[in-house]
């Protein structure tokens, strides 16, 4: 079924066991290959997660492969990531991304400094933010029912109609060009919660 619903997505990536990558998970995404374990909702949401943000997804990996590559080269140790590599591991797991005009997003970062959710909440409606959910292990989160958490916000100004494909776009130029050189995705918003639940394109 996962197969299937990728094929129909459009894009060109396909899935593989991860036996199938014995270069590791970065270079097989740059390769098209999505290595996916049979049974995993985590590997299932990250596969849904491929077809929603295609070239977000391929550019995470790719940068985060450029950053082992420079750590590498430069005799570091293998298990130390940089500050820019853990920005794109929370990026890639646990991310909500909001997007809107300069001055929306502008109205929103100051709504999440000190304020309610409730307050928040009237910041996303008023300006239309468009919310969408990047991180596949929050929908993991969902699947198994959990106790809430807290979902990193990861804000996108943007000029221009708010599309899917446009914010996939965006995101992935923002990444490509080391746009996140440390996380900054706090304060968090819950999850699930009714009003996060709300905004959900």
């Amino acid at each position: 079924m996962l197969a299937s619903w990728l094929e129909r997505s459009g894009t060109s990536m396909r899935l593989v066991a991860p036996d199938e990558a014995p270069d590791g998970y970065e270079p097989a995404v740059i390769e098209g290959a999505i290595p996916t374990r049979e049974g995993s909702w985590h590997d299932v949401f990250n596969v849904l997660s491929f077809i929603a943000f295609p070239q977000t997804k391929r550019a995470l990996h790719r940068r985060a492969l450029e950053l082992q590559r420079l750590r590498r080269a430069a005799g570091q140790p293998a298990g130390v990531r940089s500050r820019e590599e853990d920005a794109l591991a929370l990026i890639d797991e646990g991310s909500l991304v909001f997007a809107g005009t300069r001055e929306a997003i502008a109205a929103l970062d100051q709504a999440r400094v000190g304020r309610t959710l409730t307050e928040i909440d009237a910041q996303v409606r008023h300006h239309g933010i468009v919310v969408r959910v990047l991180g596949h292990a929050l929908l993991e989160h969902l699947v198994l029912d959990r106790a809430p958490i807290g979902a990193g916000v990861l804000t996108l100004a943007m000029v221009g109609p708010m599309t899917p494909e446009a914010i996939d776009e965006a995101l992935a130029r923002r990444i490509a060009q080391g746009g996140f050189p440390r996380p900054c995705f706090s304060p968090n918003v819950p999850w699930p919660d009714p009003h996060v639940d709300a905004w959900i394109h």
